[in-house]
């Protein structure tokens, strides 16, 4: 009730101020019907020299290299070369947040490749008018343009990324071969998501702070949270008026804090009816979901001081050298002050996602950014590519 009531407050203060409101351009870079894969990468990268806002200017070619859309294809030894993954990432994301599960692949003889969204890798302030078919259409082109080098191709989206899968899909059976969706947007976590469309055109931030990850922006401007609000609508209408029959592999997590997991998981049973798709659901407590093709893991660790995998950790590898283990970065965005700087230093706190558990375990908990159970997940992940292929 609380959240209504500060929402509400602040829909009338936009109101007051929406004559004020600033108005950007949108900011973005695409790649082009038929172009070369390598044409949009130069494209890509001087776009980023030119728009990307450095947190360390000093630091600026690691910066622009994690944001980047990128490539990865089979090792020469490989017996299959010509099997095809699109990697679409989440909303207020980049490529990198799937950059290791990209090499995972690759190594396992898959072809990879990412595209930038609109209005990403640059600053959050260009999100604010980014158009969700912006994004479709990114995607659209991106899945035709490799689908013309491959025999085989997939889509893998993570959060708001998987989205944009299961919308391509509806649409065009004929041009992937099956999907893998990570933490996919089916609905937002909140009760009062049907809020944002209302919001959007009078109130730019519900909270606007400066961003430490040069891999992802800190705040989601309102608009750009409507937009995924409102695919998210479209997608599970679509799969309402037609359940689809493409193969799909869904990882996620029962306490993800983001997306609504109990809804992916209702739409999964009564939606995606494909006999070969499956789920690995990844909890610290038993959900008993009644559907043969859902498997059900242990998510809580004790040893590793884990209280179950976050919305951002199921597709990364504990062994990434950003986001992993030992990574540089260490995710402490829901705390501020000297909370902050306590979770950022301590060395022996617990990781998750934000919740009561969490917050019992330690003072100052973590969120999660990596998978343990990592490699499993990709071997059974590229099992099912071979099976569906």
């Amino acid at each position: 009730m609380k959240q209504v009531i500060k929402l509400g407050q602040q829909l009338l203060l936009g109101v007051l101020l929406a004559g004020a409101t600033h108005v950007m351009a949108s900011v973005s870079v695409s790649p082009q019907p038929n172009q070369a894969f390598e044409d949009y990468l130069i494209q890509a990268d001087a776009f980023l020299e030119e728009n990307k806002k450095w947190l360390n200017s000093h630091n600026s070619t690691l910066e622009k290299s994690a944001v980047m859309p990128f490539e990865i294809k089979p090792a020469a030894e490989c017996e299959q070369q010509d099997v095809g993954v699109l990697l679409l990432h989440g909303l207020s994301d980049s490529p990198y947040s799937l950059y290791s599960f990209g090499q995972a692949l690759a190594q396992r003889c898959l072809w990879v490749r990412a595209v930038l969204l609109p209005g990403h890798g640059t600053r959050a302030e260009d999100l604010i008018d980014v158009e969700r078919d912006e994004w479709r259409q990114v995607t659209k082109i991106a899945v035709e343009n490799f689908a013309q080098e491959t025999k085989s191709l997939f889509i893998a989206g993570f959060s708001t990324g998987g989205a944009l899968g299961l919308d391509y899909a509806q649409d065009n059976i004929a041009g992937v071969d099956g999907l893998i969706l990570f933490s996919p947007l089916l609905k937002i976590n909140s009760s009062i998501d049907w809020l944002s469309p209302y919001l959007a055109p009078v109130l730019t931030w519900l909270e606007h702070k400066e961003s430490d990850d040069y891999a992802k922006y800190a705040s989601i401007p309102v608009p750009a949270i409507a937009q995924a609000y409102e695919l998210a609508a479209e997608v599970r209408h679509g799969l309402e008026q037609q359940a689809l029959k493409l193969p799909v592999f869904v990882a996620l997590s029962a306490e993800d804090s983001t997306v609504d997991s109990a809804v992916t998981l209702d739409y999964f049973r009564r939606t995606m009816v494909n006999a070969n798709s499956k789920t690995w659901l990844y909890s610290n407590k038993a959900v008993n979901f009644d559907d043969a093709r859902v498997q059900e893991f242990n998510a809580y660790n004790e040893d590793l001081r884990i209280t179950g995998l976050s919305h951002m950790s199921i597709h990364i590898d504990p062994l990434d050298p950003y986001y992993g283990k030992e990574g540089k970065y260490k995710v402490c965005s829901w705390y501020q002050d000297d909370a902050l700087r306590q979770c950022k230093q301590d060395k022996s706190n617990w990781l998750g996602e934000k919740g009561d558990l969490l917050t019992e375990k330690s003072s100052y908990g973590g969120r999660l950014s990596w998978n343990p159970d990592f490699t499993r997940l990709v071997d059974q992940i590229t099992q099912y590519i071979n099976t569906i292929q």
